[in-house]
């Protein structure tokens, strides 16, 4: 069974609508707002570190470079398991093979043949970084001819992030309180919450392995001048408050 409505019921039925539109619209103009931003930082000690270091090598005979290089790779577990680097914080996968060659041959109008290029990878956790320098010089004594500076990490990464964000909301609401104070008015509830983290800041630069190559001892991380530092983790929370009338 259908309703009909008269015109003069219709008439008031928009006209209702129309006064909570209005109504809804000067409420949202008198809400008075306060838009902070809060920063949140804690700083930790690192407790492992994550090396990366291939073993390159060029032959025109293909397993002669294989051969070279896999044997390097032997020779450095072997010396990396007397430092007590454990088998699951160990990968060699990584493996590329191509071919090279010299396009200045013939006055450039060909290209000689030089061989294989050979690569293969190690990534290692170490979880004492007072063997970090050992590590690093057996590498060098093994002949790894490519290593990068290590990655100092915190095993507690998660739960030092959720303290920085701790931080940059409490930081976001006293912020808020302040401003509330100082215009003489009343801190309301918070309404729209944003919040981001950065990248963890490593320490600053370390000592550069193959520059210290050359140099390579058994006196570990004093030999090297390698020190660990502190990570910083750090996080904003963007917040938005009411502020009422006192």
């Amino acid at each position: 069974m259908k309703t009909w409505l008269t015109p003069l019921a219709a008439l008031c039925l928009l006209c209702s609508a129309a006064a909570q539109a209005d109504a809804l619209a000067d409420a949202a103009a008198e809400r008075r707002v306060a838009t902070v931003s809060g920063q949140g930082e804690v700083s930790a000690t690192p407790d492992r570190a994550r090396l990366s270091m291939a073993v390159e090598q060029t032959d025109p005979d293909l397993k002669a470079a294989q051969a070279k290089v896999n044997g390097v790779v032997r020779a450095y577990l072997a010396q990396a398991r007397t430092l007590g680097v454990k088998d699951e914080d160990v990968s060699t996968a990584g493996l590329s093979i191509r071919s090279e060659y010299d396009y200045s041959a013939n006055n450039g109008k060909g290209r000689k043949f030089l061989g294989y290029h050979v690569t293969r990878s190690i990534e290692l956790v170490v979880r004492d970084l007072d063997r970090i320098g050992d590590y690093l010089q057996r590498a060098t004594e093994a002949g790894i001819n490519n290593i990068s500076d290590p990655q100092l990490e915190s095993s507690k990464a998660d739960e030092l992030q959720n303290q920085a964000l701790v931080k940059a909301a409490l930081d976001a609401q006293a912020k808020a309180r302040l401003l509330a104070d100082t215009l003489g008015v009343k801190l309301g509830a918070v309404r729209t919450v944003n919040a981001g983290a950065a990248a963890p800041r490593p320490p600053g630069p370390q000592p550069r392995v193959m520059m210290m190559a050359a140099a390579a001892s058994p006196s570990g991380n004093e030999e090297m001048g390698f020190a660990a530092g502190a990570i910083r983790y750090t996080a904003t929370v963007d917040a938005e408050f009411d502020l009422q009338a006192p």
